[in-house]
């Protein structure tokens, strides 16, 4: 089992942007090698040099939190000077889920207001509002803490695969309950040239809900997928940073290292 690297724990708590990260855990293993060998020329022995850098380089929490405010995107740098923060993914998330599904309501009531149809429609407008939060959930951790680590990313990812497939299942459905009504109709020559018409109407326009709401989800996420592939790929260079061994301690070493910087932190 591969030994954990010292400064793991500083990129896991590190809430900036990927590449942000790479760059300081990069600059900070530098300087820990720099000051490890400064230190054996002065005759320490490398255990006690890894060590000792170690104690010095690792940051505190609160140099962590200057770090964030340093680094962090333009945006997020604003919602964090005007208080914003704490706030700004609910508030966010739920207009976009109120604009998503009047948008969706307004769309269903005025293409079948007399049907018993938009009982189903319900869920239809529940999904897409839920959509439109998951993308939001996601932007704000992108643009505005610059940060949207790997699993969290991947539960949205499989949250939003989830809601576009219930979309397409929903306006199916209920563009099959209007063709069932109709036909039905029709078997009991109940059913005027109009009405039909209507029915056909109402059953084609829930079908295009659905689909809209499909691609609606797909394209929303396939717009921050840039984003997300440029963001990988640094994390797999974060990961290959951590696999290399420059600060490798022994056991003692190890633990020593991790009580030191546990106090600095408090």
């Amino acid at each position: 089992m591969r030994r954990k690297h010292p400064l793991e724990a500083v990129e896991r708590d590190l809430r900036v942007s990927p590449r942000r990260r790479l760059e300081l855990i990069e600059e900070l293993g530098a300087d820990a090698e720099a000051l490890q060998d400064e230190l054996q020329r002065r005759g320490h022995r490398p255990a006690q040099a890894r060590r000792a850098a170690l104690r010095q380089i690792v940051p505190t929490n609160e140099t962590l939190a200057e770090l964030e405010t340093q680094h962090a995107p333009p945006l997020g740098r604003w919602v964090r000077t005007a208080g914003w923060l704490d706030r700004v993914e609910r508030l966010g998330v739920g207009a976009a889920a109120v604009v998503a599904g009047a948008a969706a309501l307004v769309v269903v009531w005025w293409h079948a207001p007399a049907s018993p149809t938009p009982i189903l429609a319900w869920p239809q407008v529940a999904v897409v509002a839920l959509l439109a939060a998951n993308w939001t959930r996601a932007a704000k951790r992108l643009w505005i803490d610059g940060d949207l680590r790997p699993a969290f990313r991947q539960q949205l990812w499989h949250r939003q695969i989830g809601l576009v497939v219930a979309a397409i299942a929903l306006g199916a459905l209920g563009a099959a309950w209007e063709g069932y009504s109709t036909l039905g109709a029709l078997e009991a020559e109940a059913a005027a040239t109009p009405a039909v018409w209507d029915a056909v109407r109402r059953s084609v326009s829930f079908a295009a809900l659905g689909l809209g709401a499909a691609i609606f989800g797909l394209f929303g996420w396939l717009a921050i997928t840039p984003r997300l592939i440029t963001d990988e790929m640094i994390e797999r260079r974060i990961s290959m940073f951590f696999t290399r061994p420059p600060l490798t301690l022994t056991s003692s070493g190890l633990a020593s290292t991790r009580l030191t910087s546990t106090k600095g932190r408090e």
